[in-house]
């Protein structure tokens, strides 16, 4: 960008002038004069450049208030605003660039920082149709009360839970109540939980270790890139270093993406100060982002990538492939290589737009084509029957991959 400072070349003067009366009288004059025509000369030129009077926002107005005014019956201003702007994002004919209701919005947001109000629990149907609690995260209600993973809920608040009351109907009944009384069947007696819901924490991370020919490979699966996704890979990789691990397996399968912020935070984690994350190409320019900080990992790492992999994820599996020297494996990711902005309107509605295109270090775009893997590796029926870390191939291979090297 060019320095504004050298565009004007302006000297003061150190001497001073005497003027008398008339030729103050002069100067003031033409200076009004010279004021004025500069002024009308800068409103057309605002008002030819989107300042001024703009025809099609005003014949946007002017059709809402036809509507609103005129039509032979009467109609919800807020509805009408919607199909408005709905009808805007849907001009740009790009699938990324939506209109959000307030409850889609509010999902959104929701799964993006990261935290809710509740009670740490998560649950799940069984082949008999019972409501299983399949996690109970740490710290949060469920876990200090005593609620354990794999009681089967019989009761919320009162209403009896049995295979006809569906999970987003729990979900529900949690959601609407501060405190919430739990009855679970455990053992062949029922416990009885009162408890009061706080701020928890989504897990986004699960960690483990595998032990292959005397050597030690992490594990870290990351969910989503929400507001905690730094936080909590931080938090998991440093448990796994303090186990004396000797690589990582790095699995970004069925993670959909999140916030660019998050991603590029976790790949300064492994990149070295100065290499490339990825590069943005928006309407005016191209913007280079390197790594800033001066932390890095040295160990061997393995991607796993599949078909629902995207976006942040494809960037952060791009960035350790061709920055770190990662080796991905599994198979060809998504291929959604553009960034959205996200605006909240008057009622809560939010609307997504695209604003840039997203580059990998090595300067590729994978939009609509995704990346392929350097190992491809299918998973086959046997892991869909029974999706045990034994029966995942792709998993299989990076620890095989790794224990080789």
């Amino acid at each position: 960008m060019k320095d504004i400072r050298k565009i004007f070349n302006i000297k003061e003067s150190n001497s001073k002038s005497l003027f008398s009366l008339s030729e103050l009288v002069m100067i003031s004059l033409t200076f009004s004069i010279i004021c004025c025509v500069l002024t009308g000369f800068i409103i057309v030129k605002l008002g030819n450049n989107g300042y001024g009077r703009d025809s099609a926002r005003e014949d946007i107005i002017a059709t809402y208030n036809k509507i609103k005014n005129s039509y032979y019956k009467d109609v919800d201003s807020n509805e009408v605003a919607d199909a408005a702007i709905d009808g805007m994002l849907s001009y740009l004919n790009e699938k990324y660039s939506v209109y959000m209701n307030s409850n889609d919005a509010y999902d959104l947001q929701d799964k993006l920082k990261g935290n809710y109000n509740g009670l740490g629990i998560g649950i799940i149907k069984d082949k008999d149709g019972n409501t299983i609690i399949s996690e109970v995260y740490d710290n949060t209600p469920a876990s200090k009360a005593g609620v354990k993973k794999n009681d089967i809920l019989i009761e919320v608040n009162g209403k009896k839970v049995d295979k006809n009351v569906s999970n987003s109907e729990v979900v529900n009944i949690i959601k609407d109540e501060e405190e919430v009384n739990l009855v679970v069947l455990r053992d062949n007696k029922e416990h009885i939980f009162r408890l009061k819901k706080s701020i928890v924490d989504y897990p986004v991370t699960t960690v483990k270790t595998f032990e292959r020919d005397k050597k030690k490979i992490g594990y870290i699966h990351l969910s989503t890139f929400s507001d905690n996704a730094y936080k909590q890979v931080r938090s998991s990789l440093e448990k796994l270093e303090d186990e004396d691990i000797d690589s990582l397996v790095f699995d970004l399968r069925a993670n959909t993406g999140g916030y660019l912020t998050s991603a590029t935070d976790i790949a300064s984690m492994f990149l070295h100060k100065g290499d490339v994350i990825y590069s943005l190409e928006n309407k005016d320019s191209i913007e280079y982002v390197y790594d800033k900080t001066k932390e890095r990992r040295e160990y061997d790492i393995v991607v796993l990538i599949d078909s629902n992999t995207a976006s942040a994820s494809e960037l952060l599996a791009a960035a350790l492939h061709d920055s770190y020297g990662a080796i991905l494996i599994g198979r060809n990711s998504y291929g959604k290589g553009k960034v959205q902005e996200m605006s909240t309107l008057s009622d809560e509605a939010m609307i997504k737009f695209t604003t840039a295109k997203w580059f990998t270090p090595l300067g590729d775009s994978i939009d609509t084509i995704g990346i392929t893997p350097d190992i491809i590796v299918e998973l086959t029926e046997k892991y869909a029957k029974d999706p045990t870390d034994e029966n995942d191939e792709q998993l299989q291979m990076a620890l095989y991959v790794l224990e080789n090297k």
